[in-house]
């Protein structure tokens, strides 16, 4: 397996530039994931490591080697993509074994290969079924094992988990993370899911706009969003964010919150004066009942057996979501008191920035 260097990536078509200036360093064996919305550019960007896409600017390094001008298939890549792409006349055993044959290699090599990759993707008893006699996830499993015979030096995957049903998905999740261990291999995956992300990658590069966010562990982005954007797209359910008045900078951060509630932030205070306004980042999974705190008028109340998330208003009307214990009592159309720790709080400025905390949660790997 090999390193994977990206060098200011820059992609145009016509006009329209869709990437900016990305430079990325991943390392030897490691599972990064590219998150982000439909058109920030992550499948762009992948389809340009592949060499199907021609950067317009950048220069890509695969184990050292400058592959910027390659082809595909001079690479030392392998690609999964959304479809599964397999023959339907051909038997799994066909389907694996087909880049190989391409490449005219000896029968009893070909043979092992298919037969270790069937046996890492639990297909070996299906070896001589057709495509259409599959699950989609089976049929997934055979498009990856394809890939897998090929030995490449790096595994892309384009969305590859999409088509499936959500059940299905959550099992594919996992025996990824498997192939990724058995393997030992570097794989970078895109997803616009970010529960994929956050499961499977050792590292997440968030996009938007055809820029990286910011590039860092799940825990990191988690605990640490350096935007607002990270901070709205990374958790589930996603982060509340609720307009708040500077009262004071000496110090901590003193704001008073849409609603009335008053709070003292552990950030720097460098760059923000009395009187701005900024919004105050709070995870549902952060709150608490308590006798002081934000006053959230509940809407809609979802019992999901061991969580109760409620969402709701807080002050004018701002969206307000909390993720409370299954047996919470709570009820639709009550006013609830929910307490947050100031240091479990991010502060973003109008320009959508964080401001840095003093004190954080310790990081998990």
């Amino acid at each position: 397996m090999a390193t994977l260097n990206l060098n200011a990536i820059t992609k145009s078509f016509g006009t329209a530039k869709v990437l900016h200036d990305i430079s990325l360093a991943i390392e030897d064996k490691e599972f990064v994931v590219f998150v982000g919305p439909s058109g920030c550019g992550k499948s762009t960007l992948l389809r340009i490591i592949a060499g199907l896409e021609e950067a317009t600017s950048g220069s890509i390094v695969i184990g050292g080697e400058d592959v910027s001008h390659a082809a595909p298939v001079d690479r030392g890549i392998s690609m999964v993509f959304q479809s599964y792409a397999l023959y339907p006349h051909l038997t799994v055993y066909e389907n694996i074994a087909f880049p190989l044959r391409v490449q005219k290699m000896a029968k009893d090599q070909l043979d092992a290969r298919v037969q270790h990759a069937a046996k890492v993707l639990q297909l070996t008893d299906k070896l001589q079924l057709k495509p259409g006699q599959l699950s989609g996830g089976q049929r997934q499993r055979v498009a990856i094992g394809r890939s897998i015979v090929r030995e490449p030096k790096v595994f892309l995957f384009d969305e590859p988990l999409s088509n499936l049903d959500a059940a299905l998905r959550g099992d594919m999740r996992v025996e990824l993370s498997q192939l990724h261990r058995q393997l030992d291999a570097t794989m970078v995956y895109v997803t616009h899911d970010q529960v994929e992300a956050m499961t499977m990658a050792d590292r997440i590069v968030v996009l938007n706009g055809g820029q990286v966010e910011q590039f860092g562990t799940p825990m990191e982005l988690y605990h640490h969003p350096a935007t607002k954007f990270v901070a709205s797209f990374i958790g589930q359910p996603n982060m509340n964010f609720v307009p708040a008045k500077v009262l004071d900078t000496a110090g901590a951060l003193t704001v008073e919150l849409e609603g009335g509630h008053k709070m003292s932030l552990p950030v720097e205070t460098e760059g923000v004066s009395v009187g701005d306004t900024v919004e105050v980042g709070i995870r549902p999974e952060h709150v608490a009942l308590g006798q002081n705190g934000l006053d959230i008028s509940v809407n809609v109340l979802e019992r999901l057996g061991g969580v109760a998330i409620t969402y709701g208003t807080i002050g004018n009307g701002t969206r307000f979501c909390a993720s409370l214990p299954g047996d919470a009592p709570v009820r639709e159309g009550e006013i609830l008191k929910l307490t947050v720790a100031p240091e479990d709080c991010h502060v973003f400025q109008s320009n959508g920035q964080v401001l840095r905390r003093k004190s954080a949660p310790a990081l998990v790997a």
